[in-house]
Formats: C-alpha cells, structure tokens, sequence
C-alpha cells in the first residue's frame, strides 16, 4: 500500500508521453544532418518536427483539461511554502511553454502545417516581420522550456536522492 500521494494514471500517461515526444522532437533537430540522412531528407525531418510539435500542443491542452478535471496531489507537505511556489510556477511555466513554442512554430514558418501527411493547417497571412517575431519567440521560448525542465528534472532528483521523499515516485508507478 503506497503512503504518498500520487497523479492519476491518465495524468503520468500524458507526462511521460510529452517527454518522450519532446526529447524526439528536439532530436530530429540537434541531429538535422544525420537524421535527414535516416530519414530520406530535411523535408521529412522539419515535417516529423512538426507534427510531433502539433501532438505536444494537443497533450498539453489535454493536460490543462485534465488538471482543471481532476485536480494534482499534494506532494510537497504545505510548510514547505517556498519550495510549492517553485514547483507551482516551474509547472506552469512548462505548460506555458508547451502551448507557445509549437504555435510560435507554426506561426513563424509562413507555409501550411502537414501533420503527418494527413491533415493540413493553412498558414496565416502576415508580414515578414511578425513571422521574425514568432521565430525569435519559438527559439527563446525552446530556450527557457529546456532550462525550466532541467530544472524539473534536478529537483525531481533532488527530492529522490537528496531529501529521499516520494515527490518522484508519486509520478512513476504506484509501486513501492
């Protein structure tokens, strides 16, 4: 029987997935070159970036749903009020960021959107200057998400090794 509280399983689901999706995305394009080679082309490359940009947006957006449906549990104790206004913002900030940089993305680019070679978004109509504009908040706004989740990720850690409570197990599996 676990003492500590826990997301729910919908909740870890949508977590682990938009890590894994956000380690591929910013993959595909660290490793443009070589993966454009794997993959048969820079096109398919950008396209893949994409499409797995437009379902982090989605999952974030069920994210919010979820979390306004279902609440998250409280895993830091109430005393601890500087630390739950770290975590608290760090999350929002995330989330912030997991909405705006695949729609900063989308708007900076100037072309249709292909998801997956399966639907097309039209591209907005819009001078060259705000499509400048959305690509300097698309590269900054890439730049904060990744210090805001390696920041996540060492105070995940923190927690587990340093002050050795269940902060990270309270989003791996219920089991001890």
């Amino acid at each position: 029987m676990q003492s500590y509280p826990q997301y729910s399983s919908k909740q870890k689901w949508i977590h682990w997935s938009s890590t894994l999706l956000i380690v591929i995305v910013t993959f595909l394009l660290f490793a443009k070159v070589t993966m454009s080679n794997i993959l048969g082309g820079m096109p398919i490359v950008y396209l893949l970036h994409k499409s797995l940009g437009v379902v982090v947006w989605l999952l974030t957006v069920w994210r919010i749903i979820v979390i306004r449906e279902q609440g998250v549990p409280d895993v830091l104790p109430k005393e601890q009020k500087l630390q739950r206004i770290l975590s608290k913002s760090t999350q929002g900030f995330i989330y912030l960021l997991l909405l705006i940089v695949p729609l900063s993305g989308y708007l900076m680019s100037g072309r249709d959107l292909n998801v997956f070679w399966l639907i097309s978004i039209p591209a907005i109509d819009m001078s060259n200057n705000l499509h400048q504009i959305f690509h300097t908040m698309h590269l900054i706004g890439s730049d904060f998400l990744a210090i805001l989740v390696l920041f996540h990720i060492l105070a995940a850690l923190y927690h587990y090794f340093g002050v050795k409570d269940k902060v990270l197990q309270s989003m791996l599996n219920s089991r001890d």
